[in-house]
């Protein structure tokens, strides 16, 4: 094996390793997105603010003495209560909008990079050990490229795929 096929050789293991681990994590890696692109926006903030002061408000009026002026910051209340929530409605579903695409895309490139993998590099083996080490397993795990000691693409997207949903599991994602 010359310089070039060995550099192939490691691409290929690094590039199916990280597809098989990443196909786990692409639920995190949306949800971190989501918390970098869905933030609370100033005008969500300042009624929040808002709603916040006109309830300490109402709290300092007595309702029996000053029913008009209490009356009037309840309606102002409920009106600032109704613009939060609608405004939070329009979050969350941009948010359900942004989650539902980004991870479709996500699926879609990865799933299009491990049909590129399989097809073109299906008989070429990512790993090459002693025959030895996997005895018991060589002819399965060295499926289609049948070479012997190898460990072929299918078999390492499969053991990285179950690595990284035993990691995701494990740091409870």
């Amino acid at each position: 094996m010359d310089n070039n096929e060995a550099a192939v050789d490691k691409t290929l293991f690094w590039m199916v390793t990280t597809c098989g681990i990443f196909g786990a994590f692409i639920p995190f890696v949306v949800k971190m997105v989501l918390q970098v692109i869905t933030r609370e926006t100033e005008l969500e903030a300042n009624l929040r603010r808002q709603a916040c002061d006109l309830k300490a408000e109402l709290g300092s009026i007595s309702m029996v003495d000053e029913f008009a002026k209490y009356a009037k910051i309840k309606r102002k209340v409920i009106k600032v209560t109704d613009e939060l929530s609608h405004q939070a409605d329009v979050r969350s579903s941009y948010t359900m909008k942004v989650r539902l695409i980004a991870t479709f895309a996500l699926y879609a490139l990865m799933s299009c990079t491990v049909i590129f993998l399989l097809w073109n590099y299906r008989k070429i083996p990512v790993i090459v050990l002693p025959e030895e080490y996997l005895y018991p397993f060589n002819s399965l795990l060295s499926y289609p490229s049948g070479v012997p000691g190898g460990i072929s693409l299918t078999s390492w997207l499969f053991i990285c795929g179950t690595v990284g949903r035993a990691m995701t599991k494990s740091m409870k994602f």
